[in-house]
């Protein structure tokens, strides 16, 4: 090894776990066919010793500026950090710097995310592996968590059963779906609400899970049918809903009321001052109670499946509201704390994701949304992209 040059990875992660000082470098490839921890617990001296290969150098380099140790101790420590992905040599160094300019628009967080819940191990979807999977949630999590939430002292609004036909052919509504920002201001009449909640969050049917419970089928697809979100209505302008905010009880049908006091000003705050959500008729915000997942699934990789789970549920919502006459939109663009505090929820065991609204959309004359053109004469080639034909998928 002597004379190759190392430099730190520029992936890294250091973190306290479990008592100990942990290093990942989160870039490293992981196997899918057996468990490896691409994490190593570090010391004092290991991190030292990464701080002197911030630049390109040598292991004789590094001794020489270090003095208290010898070349052999030295050159073995910085094999182990190579080894775990914590130094890498300039093979390593391109494909990293490959990496950092696809993602250089976005920071640490969701690098660390997206690359750190790669390529886990699945155990299998055959029958026989699905009920010992069961069987092993129930032995190591205990009794199921509940499915439904519920505020029983809040007063109710039970929303009408009477639910509007959803008869306009399927092409139709998907090809009529858009994202509407500005609406009439007349409200939103009460079926109409009563059936978008209702296809959106409430239970087609409840299915018998053997050992992980009773577990509910919605119209939105959930992995493993854990149905971790929840929903919340700020009503705004609806037929015969008092203004405030709701919880959506999916069990019941109805909305609770948690806020009456929530307003348009307050949603606009919450929002940004977003010109968009503020004259919306009503709003619904999107919550996850994270137990639900975590019961079965162990592995931070689930966090993802619940992300696209709310992306299920907002796709539904949209073509939903579509179906009855509505104009919807979607939003992540929220302030997280000050709306989790306005929901009563605390952000860990429960919080927000996702938000989408409706109203009555104002079209133009070729029933495209206000404000919105369609594109005319185009130049294609400003439009696609050729696949480089040197890209390898991760590879060096």
């Amino acid at each position: 090894m002597a004379q190759v040059e190392f430099r730190r990875a520029q992936t890294l992660m250091i973190y306290w776990h479990d008592g100990e000082l942990t290093a990942e470098n989160y870039l490293e490839s992981r196997s899918t066919d057996a468990e490896a921890e691409n994490a190593v617990a570090v010391d004092a001296r290991a991190v030292e010793l990464l701080e002197h290969f911030t630049d390109w150098s040598t292991v004789e380099k590094v001794v020489a500026g270090l003095g208290d140790f010898d070349t052999d101790s030295v050159r073995e420590a910085v094999e182990a950090l190579a080894g775990a992905g914590l130094l890498v040599d300039r093979t390593g160094a391109e494909r990293e710097e490959r990496f950092l300019g696809a993602w250089r628009a976005w920071g640490e967080e969701a690098r660390f995310f997206h690359f750190g819940t790669r390529n886990t191990i699945y155990t299998g979807d055959s029958l026989e592996q699905r009920r010992s999977d069961a069987r092993w949630v129930r032995e190591t999590g205990g009794t199921p968590p509940a499915i439904f939430k519920s505020y029983p002292e809040a007063p109710r609004v039970y929303l009408p059963r009477a639910f509007l036909p959803l008869a306009e052919a399927f092409g139709q509504v998907l090809t009529r779906r858009r994202t509407h920002r500005v609406f009439t201001g007349e409200p939103v009449g009460l079926a109409q609400l009563s059936t978008v909640l209702f296809y959106t969050f409430a239970p087609m049917q409840l299915y018998d899970a053997g050992d992980l419970g009773t577990l509910m089928l919605r119209t939105s697809p959930c992995g493993g049918a854990r149905h971790e979100l929840e929903g919340y209505v700020a009503v705004l302008d609806v037929q015969d809903v008092p203004p405030g905010l709701y919880h959506y009880n999916a069990e019941a049908h109805a909305l609770e009321l948690v806020d009456p006091g929530f307003d348009r000003a307050r949603l606009h705050r919450l929002t940004y001052e977003s010109e968009m959500c503020t004259p919306s008729a009503f709003v619904c915000f999107v919550t996850a109670v994270f137990e639900r997942t975590m019961y079965k699934y162990r592995h931070s990789r689930a966090l993802r499946v619940t992300l696209l789970s709310a992306g299920h549920l907002g796709q539904t919502f949209v073509l939903t509201s579509t179906a009855v006459g509505l104009g919807a939109w979607q939003s992540a663009a929220f302030r997280d704390e000050e709306l989790d505090e306005a929901l009563g929820v605390d952000g860990f065991a429960e919080g927000c994701l996702y938000m989408f609204g409706a109203g009555v959309p104002v079209r133009d004359e070729t029933g495209m949304p206000a404000g919105i053109s369609r594109a005319r004469l185009t130049d294609p080639g400003r439009l696609v992209a050729p696949h480089p034909a040197d890209v390898r998928a991760g590879g060096g």
